[in-house]
């Protein structure tokens, strides 16, 4: 197995476009920080389809995580009780506060 390359905190934001395209070319970094292991730096999987290319990038980006505690529960829908939402909002509120 080929050693991964490491560089160094200061180093890597002295020099960051440089380790990016590295980075971009397919290699992985391992950041360190006083000589100990601090992250890996390494490319996005490719995605199969534009659907998860997308989903990819929010992820890079923070604004979605994966789902870490299996499937979601079934859905229930909410019984209407003929007065509007606004209503039944500021009553869940209410028993909150």
């Amino acid at each position: 197995m080929a050693r991964l390359e490491t560089v160094g905190a200061r180093e890597l934001k002295t020099r960051l476009g440089r380790y990016l395209r590295r980075v971009r070319q397919g290699r992985t970094l391992i950041v360190t920080e006083r000589g100990e292991p601090a992250a890996e730096l390494r490319p996005l999987a490719a995605a199969s389809t534009p659907a998860e290319a997308r989903l990819e990038r929010l992820l890079a980006l923070g604004v979605v995580s994966r789902r870490q505690n299996g499937p979601l529960p079934p859905f229930t829908p909410v019984r209407s009780s003929g007065k509007p939402a606004s209503d039944a909002v500021a009553e869940d509120r209410d028993e909150r506060f």
